[in-house]
């Protein structure tokens, strides 16, 4: 029975440092807090002397200052089951016991792949995302192949030899699957290798270690018969969006939305189906996750109801922080039936189709890349000119960010005793101020992230109007982007 095992090591880590590039070098700890004692369940590279099972104060004497986050298992688990379903879409024998380890048996894909080299490097490792570094090993059995990947490195591939026992004997007993209280008794009686295990005659084993210890003798001289049990992992769709800097008010919230459910729905999976639940999930700022889960009792809903159900709800019930990130899951998928076609053409949503085809084509002349936007205006209110509307793209199967318009742009400025712009920089020269037409700030010290900032609408000397602003955190000059109604 061929097996290769995939091993991601750090999900838990790696996922949140994705949520959290700035954290990349720096010493991050994962913490389970749900039980009485927070405990340890991942680390960063950066901790490399910090181990998943030891407690927060263990984790807190290896390293004077380290990054705490918590555990977000809901996400990793997420996000392995699409590892899981992709793995499925190459063998239809996947086990997955826990998020970060699964196995598939291989036997007969070599043909199908263009042989095992090719299998493992590139057909299987093309299921998992990069930053993830997972490993593969791959083993007559279950367990070699575990070993194999724990010994592989990032993104590589190792194969265990014919000499099974052989490649085992060298290797701690620490990668037996026993309790840790049996592991500690081999250690005590000097078994610190498989091979030292292995060597053992079967009556010993079992006087000393009972049943766990005929079996971890089994295992260590390469002997596994333990059976994959495939998994059946619900099919599921998946999009996620990261809302821009400051975009904190329930409007950017509901726009986000409505974009996910339309990216969903542009899914060639999602063609001609409906779906029966519908999960929000948000990453907040300073503030525990927060998820709404909707289950439609009258059979699926599609787009239209489903957005607009979702957007119904958050408008009673919202996150009361602001949110960092958006993820929407579509589950329960059924075919469409029983629809009731429209007598009348509607002219909305045809015009609407038709620039959606030409966004689309579009994107095919710059390899995916959105060059067609519409506008939608979230908070018309709002002091800060780049917050009061977002960039939509009008083709929801791209992967365009949704982006603020007016943003603002680093600007050379030349300033008077009492920081009042004299000149700027406009392309390669200097530009005097005429005058200042009109002046106003604000101090907006209770945002996650706080605004000060002192705005000025010049006329420089060549009769153009231009807004400026210097702002009160980095003491530096930013000329508010075109289209800003300030």
């Amino acid at each position: 029975m061929r097996i290769a095992c995939l091993l991601i090591p750090h999900l838990r880590a790696e996922t949140a440092l994705q949520r959290q590039p700035e954290l990349k070098n720096r010493a991050v700890v994962i913490v389970d807090r749900s039980a009485r004692t927070p405990v340890v369940v991942d680390s960063s590279p950066a901790a490399r002397r910090v181990k998943a099972g030891m407690t927060l104060e263990q984790a807190l004497s290896m390293h004077a200052d380290p990054v705490l986050l918590n555990a977000d298992e809901r996400a990793c688990e997420t996000l392995f089951n699409q590892i899981l379903a992709a793995l499925q879409g190459v063998s239809d024998r996947v086990e997955g016991t826990e998020p970060g380890t699964a196995w598939l048996r291989i036997d007969g894909l070599e043909q199908v792949c263009g042989g095992e080299e090719r299998l493992l490097g590139s057909v299987l490792p093309g299921c998992v995302p990069d930053y993830l570094n997972a490993r593969i090993g791959v083993g007559d059995g279950k367990f070699p192949a575990l070993v194999a990947a724990r010994l592989a490195g990032d993104g590589d591939a190792l194969t265990v030899p014919a000499d099974v026992r052989s490649f085992l004997a060298p290797h701690s007993i620490d990668h037996l699957p026993l309790a840790a209280e049996v592991k500690t008794a081999m250690h005590r009686f000097g078994l610190h290798t498989m091979g030292s295990v292995a060597a053992m005659q079967q009556h010993h084993v079992v006087d000393q270690f009972g049943p766990a210890g005929s079996r971890a003798r089994e295992l260590c001289q390469g002997v596994d018969d333990s059976p994959l049990v495939p998994v059946n992992v619900a099919e599921t769709v998946v999009e996620r969006a990261v809302l821009p800097p400051g975009a904190d008010s329930l409007q950017h919230l509901l726009a986000t939305v409505e974009t996910l459910f339309a990216r969903a729905w542009s899914r060639p999976q999602m063609q001609g189906r409906q779906a029966g639940l519908a999960e929000l999930a948000c990453i907040l700022v300073d503030a525990p996750a927060w998820q709404k889960t909707l289950h439609f009792g009258r059979g699926a809903a599609g787009r239209e109801r489903a957005s607009y159900v979702m957007r119904s709800q958050l408008e009673m019930d919202h996150p009361q922080a602001p949110v960092e990130e958006l993820t929407l899951t579509l589950g329960r998928l059924v075919a469409t039936t029983g629809l009731q076609l429209d007598l009348l053409p509607d002219i909305r949503r045809d015009c609407h189709k038709r620039l959606v085809e030409v966004a689309q084509g579009l994107q095919a002349k710059t390899k995916g890349r959105d060059v067609l936007f519409q506008v939608r205006n979230v908070t018309p209110w709002h002091p800060v000119p780049e917050m009061r509307a977002l960039q939509v793209p009008v083709s929801s199967s791209g992967k365009g960010e949704l982006r603020p318009l007016s943003r603002p742009t680093s600007v050379a400025v030349r300033e008077g005793p009492d920081h009042q712009p004299l000149a700027l920089s406009l392309g390669r020269r200097w530009s005097r101020v005429a005058r200042i037409e009109d002046q106003w700030c604000f101090d907006l010290w209770w945002l996650p992230q706080p605004l000060a900032r002192s705005y000025y609408r010049i006329c420089s000397e060549d009769g153009s109007t231009v807004i400026l602003f210097r702002d009160g955190h980095d003491n530096c000059w930013y000329r508010q982007g075109p289209g800003a109604l300030v």
